[in-house]
């Protein structure tokens, strides 16, 4: 009689490998290593947002300037525009943030402290942590980092006033921008596949992962409830 098949691995035991595989590739980089491959990996991000967005000569083309004809034109112009021009807006205020912090650089050293301190707690050790007998996985962990880097950054330095200011001057002039600027004729409604919709999906993806990682400390499903239901009213996946 035929021998049975030897059992084929399972996909946890797969994905579990995997994951086993990145732990001991993270190790083997260190600290430095991922730094420089998280820089890289901001590069190409920041690549491929230039990719997408729209020669910038119309965004300083003073010939489709105009005041709207009222509330509704001016809501109409600002949905428009910033499905259209989006990429141009995240790029123009992301430069704005880089060059504020360039230009103060004693706020650069708490940001370099925590980002060394979140790469090697979740990164390179990625372990579990006992305290006073309980213990607190990587999730919980990430969670914990998120709460210490806002306290330092908002209560122990001008980082976090700086980037509200920021962006908030940033914001205001890209919808004032949105505002002035005529949409084409043909154009009155959204595009798939414009800045909203990678605007939704990235948020979207970001509130699943806190969303799953608050759940792995234990709190509730039941917190999420209102979350949840605003954002199937705007059909975000969640």
């Amino acid at each position: 009689s035929a021998l049975p098949s030897a059992p084929s691995d399972s996909p946890s035991r797969g994905s579990h490998r995997a994951m086993e595989d990145e732990s001991g590739k993270n190790k083997a980089l260190g600290v430095p290593g991922l730094m420089l491959r998280a820089g890289r990996r901001v590069v190409g991000d920041v690549k491929a947002l230039h990719v997408k967005a729209l020669p910038w000569r119309q965004l300083v083309d003073y010939r489709a300037v105009s005041l709207p004809t009222g509330a509704y034109d001016g809501l109409r112009r600002v949905r428009r525009n910033t499905n259209d021009f989006g990429y141009n807006y995240f790029l123009v205020v992301l430069a704005l943030t880089a060059t504020c912090l360039v230009l103060n650089p004693s706020l650069l050293l708490p940001i370099f402290g925590i980002l060394v301190a979140w790469l090697y707690v979740l990164r390179v050790r990625a372990a579990d942590v006992v305290v006073a007998g309980k213990t607190f996985g990587v999730h919980a962990q990430r969670i914990g980092l998120v709460f210490v880097a806002i306290a330092v950054l908002h209560f122990g330095t001008r980082v976090s006033a700086l980037l509200f200011s920021v962006l908030f001057w940033g914001v205001l002039g890209c919808a004032t921008h949105a505002v002035l600027i005529t949409p084409n004729a043909d154009d009155d409604a959204p595009t798939e596949g414009g800045f909203v919709n990678y605007f939704t999906a990235t948020a979207a993806s970001a509130y699943g992962g806190v969303k799953h990682g608050v759940q792995a400390v234990g709190v509730p499903s039941q917190w999420f409830s209102a979350a949840d239901a605003a954002f199937s009213k705007l059909g975000w996946a969640v």
